[in-house]
């Protein structure tokens, strides 16, 4: 008895799990839907209608066909391809019926409803208009439709950022069947002005998907993936990306899931093709307390530590602030402390530690303060709080960092005196010799005497200066920024040397138009990026400065933006560009 009592019991359970299985467990409809080869064609232009029906049935019936007026049938049987994959124990199978049509006058026609029934039920695709034009178009109309068969788009992941949030843009190729890619080339010279421009990782070689767009089918390919951080508000409109493609067509009827890259054995044709521009709105971030907002937009963890608690006069202080999160990493800036007077302020340390993949920017900055105490004490280095914008929650955030304290105790190097036990008077003994000067002379007559005098002065009017110098440094970006022109400056033209020796001319235009821009930006508190070539010329005059030395600088920019089209450039014309760039970064340090 016992072991019938066990057959109900799993029995019952079996049921009690296979009904609700049974009751919501039903498959899923499948997927029908018709496609043509193009949406403008000219009258006499074969077009192809594809009907595919997709997903898990078992019966499929040919499509019933209805008329199609301002077309000719060419066949009334179709061609049919099938494919069926397992997935994870789920089959799906795959039905595509072609049918081809050619219209027979101009005008906007209309692909009506196809019926088709699969597994007993009829279904019906939706309708495609079709635009036909006639044959005696200009050539610009027919390179036009001939050269939707393959086209370039650059796809932005919001359109109403704020200044500073990430924006992630793909640069997809989107091309026919009947078009197999053998290589891309990216044009260089993309500005994105107006944005802080990353490079995101990706794979090495793009992956093929099939789309739908407008009725037509595309194969659909990223070739790249930037992040951009928009600088400022307002209306920003997005320069077009180009690229060099070389594809061939093949004339074999292949599979919309062919390979990205093709048999090279069919005749190749290079060509250019570049993205639509396109304008987005950014709107600016809410007010922030100056002291507190460090330029962060994004999500983020903020913290901050100190290398020791207790420290010897001399001795090196280093005050670790970390920011690590997703967003504009590149562009946060230095959190500004209050630190007791008795430390000694150094120039602070900047690194940074980005992650370009997973389809975004991501990583660490860490500011290092480095403080030196010259007398013994306890130091309390004050909390501070510091906001961050987080656009998913459009709001800023506030982190609040505690206070940090120091015990500083005497160097180990300075010994200590103490009073003697008992003293004794010493008094000079007079009378027994005296000294005589043949030449007897007022003390302010000789040289050293007032050597004496203003050495000491000078020393400490220097030693003033200098204080006052590395204080202002180190609290003062703007003034720092201008100090470091130079030799950022200088380090960039010697990057362009370089890359002009070894035969990188792009490289070192590149280098040589970062030393001139950063250098005026530097000089004149500008942005460090997002501006035009006429926004510096723009700032220089405003400054007065030589109108021919800012012609010059008109022209050297010119010439480094348009290198990429002028790619037969000698090492010594970029040789003497790099010497004229040198040449107008020293006149520029003295009018500015």
């Amino acid at each position: 008895m016992g072991r019938i009592g066990d057959i109900y019991r799993y029995g019952f359970l079996l049921l009690f799990f296979c009904i609700p299985s049974l009751l919501f467990g039903q498959k899923k409809s499948p997927s029908v839907q018709a496609t043509v080869s193009n949406t403008t064609l000219f009258t006499g232009q074969r077009l192809e209608l594809t009907i595919t029906i997709s997903g898990d049935f078992r019966n499929v019936n040919r499509p019933t066909l209805p008329n199609f007026p301002g077309f000719k049938l060419l066949n009334n049987t179709p061609s049919i391809s099938r494919s069926i994959s397992t997935i994870n124990g789920v089959t799906k199978s795959s039905y595509a019926y072609n049918y081809y049509l050619v219209p027979t006058s101009k005008g906007r026609k209309r692909i009506p409803p196809v019926s088709i029934k699969v597994d007993g039920k009829v279904y019906k695709t939706d309708p495609i208009n079709i635009k036909v034009e006639n044959r005696s178009k200009s050539s610009q109309n027919q390179s036009q439709n001939s050269g939707s068969n393959i086209y370039l788009r650059l796809n932005i992941s919001k359109r109403h950022p704020v200044t500073g949030e990430q924006l992630i843009a793909n640069v997809e190729l989107y091309f026919k069947k009947g078009l197999e890619v053998q290589s891309y080339q990216p044009v260089p010279g993309w500005k994105a002005r107006g944005f802080w421009k990353e490079s995101l990782n990706t794979n090495q070689r793009p992956s093929v998907q099939s789309t739908v767009i407008n009725g037509v089918r595309f194969r659909k390919a990223r070739l790249m993936q930037f992040a951009l951080f928009p600088t400022k508000s307002g209306e920003l409109t997005i320069s077009p990306y180009q690229v060099k493609v070389t594809v061939q067509s093949i004339s074999q009827q292949g599979s919309p899931f062919n390979n990205f890259f093709g048999s090279p054995n069919s005749s190749q044709q290079t060509i250019k093709l570049k993205t639509n521009p396109i304008t987005i709105t950014v709107d600016s971030l809410p007010k922030a307390d100056t002291s507190r907002y460090i330029g962060a937009v994004g999500d983020f963890n903020i913290s901050r530590s100190i290398n020791t608690k207790k420290a010897k006069v001399g001795q090196s202080i280093q005050i670790k602030t970390t920011i690590r999160g997703s967003g504009n990493i590149p562009l946060i800036d230095k959190p500004r402390y209050k630190f007791p007077s008795g430390l000694e302020v150094y120039q602070p340390q900047e690194n940074s530690n980005i992650n370009r993949s997973n389809h975004r920017i991501s990583g660490t900055k860490t500011f290092t303060d480095v403080l030196v105490a010259r007398s013994p004490g306890t130091f309390k280095i004050p909390q501070k709080t510091l906001s961050y914008y987080n656009p998913q929650k459009k709001k800023m955030i506030a982190t609040t960092l505690p206070a940090q304290t120091v015990k500083v105790t005497g160097s180990p190097g300075t010994a200590e005196t103490s009073k003697p036990s008992s003293s004794f008077s010493l008094e000079p003994i007079t009378g027994l010799a005296s000294w005589v000067s043949p030449h007897s002379q007022l003390l302010y007559r000789y040289w050293w005497f007032w050597a004496g005098m203003f050495i000491p002065l000078a020393v400490l009017a220097l030693a003033y200066w200098q204080r006052s110098y590395r204080y202002k440094m180190n609290t003062d970006r703007a003034f720092a920024r201008s100090q470091k022109a130079v030799q950022k400056a200088r380090g960039r033209l010697d990057e362009a040397l370089e890359n002009a020796e070894n035969g990188e001319t792009k490289q070192a235009y590149n280098s040589l138009q970062k030393a001139i821009e950063g250098f005026i930006s530097d000089r004149l508190g500008l942005p460090e990026a997002g501006l035009s070539i006429e926004q510096y010329v723009s700032a220089l005059e405003e400054q007065k400065v030589n109108a021919e030395l800012v012609k010059n600088v008109r022209m050297l920019l010119n010439k480094c933006a348009t290198i990429n089209y002028a790619p037969d450039r000698t090492a010594e014309l970029l040789k003497s560009h790099v010497g004229l760039g040198e040449s107008i970064i020293n006149k520029l340090r003295k009018e500015l």
